[in-house]
């Protein structure tokens, strides 16, 4: 038994090439070993003329094979380098971190003694130094800003050219590195666009970085995902700012919704006791002034309760007691509370349910608050007259419950926002109604989510129709007790 030897390289392909090199080396010495060989004993050559053939044949075959392998190893290096870079960095999200990252990678790549990255102000004409490799460390923090026009990188910028230098002297950023080294300036691009600018040391006896096809591809590859790095920077810090926004803004409401609460509960105590010790008619000036400050604190209370939901449920401080209830139930209860205000619009509601049908695993105040809402918005959008209907049913592991009204619909570019908090149809859309703070669906949304469920709207000239599904409750299966053995 024998054991097959591993490759000496695993997914590098310079290496490979380099491999493939030396197997075409040997290869290529044993094939001129037999060809002189057969020409000595078919041509009855002496040995001198022999080792002449030889030393010609390998000569000849060593610089085709120098030759073949450089041109293939250029050609390796323009491909790989650019996938190796983008492989590298693309999951680094930081755009400070990908920038020195790629420092380090190129200087590593290209054999370059020292590495600058630099990002273009277009407004300002200059490049900023971002990052470097080989230079000392307190370099980046006292490294001048070069100007396009005095650094001669103007070219480099406008047109995406390669810009070398036969030495480092006068440079203002590699200077210190001496007279022996040569500098080249490679445009970054990204979306054919020059964002910024690699620098480039090295001594002029080992690094000169003539072949421009590794540079290109070097350029592109660096260029996108520092762009892409840096927009990602961009997208994080809004979402931490837009994050920091709402948490303040539930704070200020919870704080506003609190201070409001007290006086609040003060007048409404006050013109209820004053309603009930009020001897006068009902049509009287003075019983509709009480009965109207009762109802607006009223309305004022619950506007207030969406305010404290709302900011509650954007901070992810609202928990639900699940527990197995009825969704018919639940919907009749809700029917019922809304049922006196449909009453005064002269509106039909009819209910398509079973009362003691499917349970859902929900917290059921929580979930008749999103009912309420559901109903309550058919109401304000359903004109006199017009009607409103409840169907609940079973679709494989789901309830749905569906409200429908028949109101002037849902134009299309608004079925995506009307789940926003604070959201208002427009003037002249047909569903501009006044009052409300168009909080009553972004709270039934929220409330559906938190039970991991679904909401939404579909809608036509005949009225709309809210969907609001959410996983059916299985009971327990109970085994039969086994009889015991007398």
């Amino acid at each position: 038994m024998f054991r097959m030897r591993r490759y000496p390289f695993t997914s590098d392909p310079l290496r490979e090439v380099r491999f493939l090199k030396q197997l075409v080396r040997v290869g290529a010495f044993l094939a001129t070993l037999t060809l002189v060989l057969l020409y000595l004993f078919a041509f009855d050559l002496s040995v001198e003329e022999g080792v002449v053939i030889f030393f010609t044949m390998a000569v000849t075959a060593v610089l085709t094979i120098e030759l073949v392998f450089a041109h293939i190893l250029r050609l390796t290096r323009a491909s790989f380098y650019p996938v190796k870079l983008a492989v590298e960095l693309s999951p680094l999200g930081g755009f400070k971190e990908a920038c020195r990252r790629s420092a380090e990678m190129v200087a590593e790549l290209l054999g370059a003694e020292a590495v600058v990255v630099a990002w273009v102000h277009s407004e300002l004409q200059e490049l900023e130094p971002l990052a470097g490799a080989g230079l000392p460390e307190q370099w980046l923090k006292v490294a001048p800003h070069l100007s396009l026009t005095e650094s001669g990188l103007h070219e480099t910028v406008r047109r995406g050219q390669v810009v070398s230098k036969q030495t480092a002297v006068g440079d203002r950023w590699f200077s210190g590195l001496g007279e022996s080294y040569s500098v080249t300036y490679v445009p970054l691009l990204s979306s054919d666009k020059v964002i910024g600018v690699l620098g480039l040391a090295g001594d002029s006896a080992t690094f000169n970085p003539r072949d421009l096809r590794p540079l290109s591809g070097i350029s592109v590859a660096v260029g996108l995902a520092l762009d892409n790095a840096r927009m990602y920077d961009q997208e994080r810090k809004r979402a931490e700012r837009l994050q920091e926004l709402a948490q303040m803004r539930s704070e200020f409401l919870l704080t506003v919704s609190h201070e409001l609460r007290t006086p609040l509960t003060a007048v409404k105590t006050s013109a209820e006791m004053l309603q009930e010790e009020d001897d006068s008619p009902a049509e009287s000036t003075r019983g509709q002034l009480i009965r109207g400050i009762v109802q607006g604190v009223s309305r004022l209370n619950n506007l207030i309760g969406d305010l404290v939901s709302m900011a509650r449920l954007s901070n992810s401080q609202l928990q639900l007691n699940l527990e197995p209830a009825g969704a018919g139930e639940m919907a009749s209860a809700a029917c019922n509370l809304i049922r006196p205000l449909i009453q005064t619009k002269r509106q039909t509601l009819d209910a398509h349910f079973d009362v003691h049908g499917p349970k859902v695993l929900v917290d059921p105040r929580r979930f008749e608050q999103i009912l309420v809402n559901l109903l309550s918005n058919a109401h304000r959008f359903t004109p006199a007259g017009g009607r409103i209907s409840v169907d609940v049913r079973e679709e494989e592991d789901e309830v749905i419950i569906a409200i429908s009204d028949t109101g002037p619909g849902i134009p299309e570019h608004e079925r995506g926002v009307i789940f926003e908090p604070f959201y208002q149809s427009r003037e002249g859309s047909g569903r501009r109604v006044p009052g409300g703070m168009g909080m009553g669906l972004a709270i039934a949304k929220s409330l559906t989510e938190l039970h991991g469920g679904r909401i939404w709207v579909e809608s036509g000239e005949g009225g709309s129709t809210f969907f609001l599904a959410v996983q059916r409750h299985l009971e327990p299966a109970v085994e039969p007790a086994k009889a015991g053995v007398v």
